[in-house]
């Protein structure tokens, strides 16, 4: 049996031995393997004391025969390692055995064991909460001394507990010593929380405790993240070429600290005076931008080369095995899938649209307290960053850290659009934040080494993995906002616009119409409708009970050929309907929207500024399907093997072949005067009184081969006529004349 004092005398050895060790091994070419592992010195000593013989030798060594015990190997090492400077007992090396052995001889186990400190020692924790619950009562008035606090919590714990002092143990833990109770006043923080002013001590006192149980430990990309929105403090190009302001929301990783998705959005202040609605950051740029997370940034053209992801420290060669988006025109990014996104209080995060999204992607929300930036420090230190590595090298638009140190004559720069921004941005982060070591990233098996946001993502992706999630185009639809239609024959709106089923979608918007309504619960006769506003010319149309889509365009399309956004056609619609028109006469609307594009491009822009630039459309998600390829599947051809088909006989007396079609049918031809362009749903839904097979006083029209037959004969005819005194000879002449 070993007793109890020499069991604590060993851990605390071997404690004391682990921090005097370090990483390195002062044993390890004493024992005879070079291991460069940290852990190799203590597996080949737990070999040695196990078997008799360190690893790589076939002699035993002195003390570690055929004949010795167990407890004669491991006296024997704990003198050799006396030798070398390290103290570690017998005893301690048996239980380093017993532990190696348990474990399957994983030599993780040796590692030294971090035992956490106790919160407020051995003081009752009754006594901690009153300590707290009195410097609570305290924060909005005048500052008092330790002292005083001090009387003020034995007078509360007398008045709670009066029954249980009675019992002189219970009252030594209950009411420390004085010197014990300004120890404890001072590891939690009180004591330096009474020296503050009143305001902070009143906002730290109005602070409610960490949600959850606290901070846990992260160990794997996306385990945690953090998002957050900012000034950017960069005026930019508004869509009417006049200086706007800009808002940056980012999306930190906790782990690598990397950046999973940014996103760059206009904003300007409401205005009641001129009926100026306000612009922020709102869910459907949070979606969007939700949405990086989960592809590759490609390199755009004019970046630097070594903001590709084969130029950096990423693990690009196993990335590209494992997922097929990577390629050499990717950015130097990592692709990281967010589990826990925590986030502030502010409309877009709670709104039902983001909410929606994370609980179809499966991932979960946790709410920071209000007033709390310390519950997503990376995120704010990420804009700190920012502003100094990014935004001030910005010239054109950078307005400084406040209104006083701003510059003259910032609003008549030729500015940047918020499109340039954003690609600036992301060239930064790939090029310059993402390959910067950072102070607060290092490796536990290389602590003294500093790493960056990427070096640490290839650390962590090898113990946990990468599992590519590419989302397809009808999953990227989810991301825009819904709303919630009601098909008919003509069509359905979405704010006043008609939107009308494309041609291949024609016949399953017939089905989905026919059907009358969705029957969803508390939807009735409304299907689901997905839309991006900043780029409302296309809407699709969801039909669950197929998990199919529709695809729909708006119906006055042909007009707009310029980019324009949902917010755009708002402000035209004010603007008519200011003029005495009504909000639904889209006809009216989107003449003037496309007129004001018009005068946009054929206006002479301002000589110190971009205002040509094209207006402002968001980050951009791949929802189209991509064209089956009509040749994917076939071998490949020999083309020596082509031979040319013979040509037929054409007679030069056969008029040139004409359209068969009246003009009028052609999709560019122009309609006859009184009369009317059929409507593209028309042959959807048959009249009645007709037959289904086709509409009714169809002409019935002639065969090719008939057609050419009676050409031929009339050729034959006007021959003959021609000539007086015809024979056959002279036609079989003409024709092979």
């Amino acid at each position: 049996m070993v007793p109890a004092e020499a069991d604590a005398e060993g851990e605390g050895e071997a404690d004391s031995e682990a921090d005097a060790e370090g990483v390195g091994d002062a044993d390890s070419e004493e024992v005879g393997v070079g291991v460069p592992h940290p852990l190799g010195g203590w597996q080949a000593r737990m070999v040695e004391i196990d078997t008799g013989l360190a690893p790589g030798t076939s002699e035993p060594r002195e003390g570690f025969g055929l004949g010795t015990t167990l407890a004669q190997r491991c006296a024997a090492m704990s003198a050799r390692l006396a030798v070398a400077g390290i103290r570690c007992s017998a005893h301690t090396l048996a239980d380093k055995r017993r532990m190696w052995k348990a474990a399957g001889e994983n030599p993780a186990v040796l590692l030294p064991r971090l035992r956490d400190k106790r919160p407020g020692g051995f003081t009752d924790p009754r006594c901690l909460a009153a300590m707290e619950e009195v410097v609570t009562r305290r924060a909005r008035e005048s500052d008092v001394t330790v002292e005083l606090i001090r009387e003020e919590v034995e007078d509360l714990l007398r008045s709670r507990y009066a029954a249980e002092l009675g019992d002189p143990a219970v009252a030594a833990m209950l009411l420390p010593s004085r010197s014990t109770f300004y120890l404890r006043m001072k590891e939690s923080g009180l004591a330096d929380a009474l020296g503050r002013p009143t305001r902070a001590r009143a906002a730290l006192a109005c602070t409610p405790p960490l949600p959850h149980g606290g901070r846990g430990a992260v160990l794997r990309p996306g385990q945690v993240t953090q998002v957050d929105t900012t000034p950017l403090r960069i005026l930019a190009c508004g869509d009417d070429g006049r200086p706007t302001a800009a808002e940056m929301t980012a999306l930190i990783d906790v782990a690598s600290h990397s950046v999973c998705a940014l996103m760059i959005t206009p904003s300007r202040t409401g205005d009641a005076a001129s009926g100026q609605v306000g612009r922020a950051m709102r869910a459907i740029d949070l979606t969007l931008m939700l949405a990086q997370a989960f592809a590759p940034w490609p390199v755009m053209p004019g970046w630097d080369p070594l903001s590709a992801a084969a130029a950096s420290s990423l693990p690009f060669g196993a990335l590209r095995a494992a997922d097929e988006r990577f390629s050499e025109a990717t950015a130097a990014r990592p692709v990281i899938r967010p589990e826990l996104i925590v986030y502030d209080q502010g409309s877009p995060y709670v709104s039902e649209h983001f909410t929606s999204v994370c609980d179809r992607m499966r991932i979960a929300r946790r709410p920071a307290r209000k007033k709390t930036p310390a519950d997503k420090p990376l995120v704010e230190h990420f804009f700190t960053t920012l502003a100094h590595r990014f935004s001030q090298y910005v010239q054109h638009g950078w307005q400084g850290r406040s209104h006083k140190k701003r510059g003259h004559g910032i609003e008549r720069m030729p500015l940047f659009t918020i499109a340039e921004l954003q690609q600036m941005a992301q060239e930064w982060v790939a090029l310059d934040y993402q390959q910067t070591p950072d102070a607060g990233l290092r490796d536990p098996l290389r602590p003294g080494v500093v790493l960056s946001p990427n070096d640490m993502y290839a650390v962590q992706v090898a113990r946990s993995g990468y599992r590519p999630v590419p989302l397809t185009a009808a999953q990227n639809r989810f991301f825009l906002l819904p709303r919630w239609v009601i098909p008919g024959k003509s069509g359905f709106m979405i704010n006043y616009r008609t939107y009308q089923p494309v041609a291949q979608d024609a016949g399953h918007y017939r089905e989905v119409f026919l059907r009358g309504g969705s029957k969803l619960p508390g939807r009735g006769d409304r299907w689901e409708c997905r839309f991006n506003p900043y780029r409302p010319e296309r809407v699709w149309l969801h039909d669950h009970t197929a998990g199919n889509w529709v695809t729909c365009d708006f119906r006055l399309r042909h007009l707009l050929h310029d980019p324009w956004s949902a917010d755009m056609w708002q402000e035209h619609a004010e603007q008519h309907r200011a003029a005495g028109g009504s909000e639904r006469d889209e006809e009216a609307i989107a003449l003037a929207l496309a007129q004001r594009e018009r005068r946009r491009r054929s206006s002479r822009p301002p000589s110190k500024r971009t205002g040509a630039e094209p207006s402002f459309r968001g980050v951009e998600l791949e929802t189209e399907q991509l064209a089956p390829d009509p040749y994917a599947g076939l071998e490949e051809y020999d083309l020596s093997t082509l031979r040319p088909r013979p040509g037929l006989p054409i007679s030069p007396l056969a008029p040139p072949p004409a359209d068969r079609t009246p003009d009028t049918a052609g999709p560019g031809a122009r309609k006859r005067e009184g009369t009317q362009a059929p409507h593209p749903l028309t042959a959807l839904f048959v009249p009645s009184g007709c037959e289904a097979g086709g509409p009714p006083h169809a002409d019935v029209g002639l065969t090719p081969a008939e057609e050419y037959e009676a050409v031929e004969a009339e050729l034959l005819d006007d021959l003959g006529a021609g000539t007086d005194s015809g024979s056959d000879e002279d036609v079989i002449d003409a024709w092979e004349a």
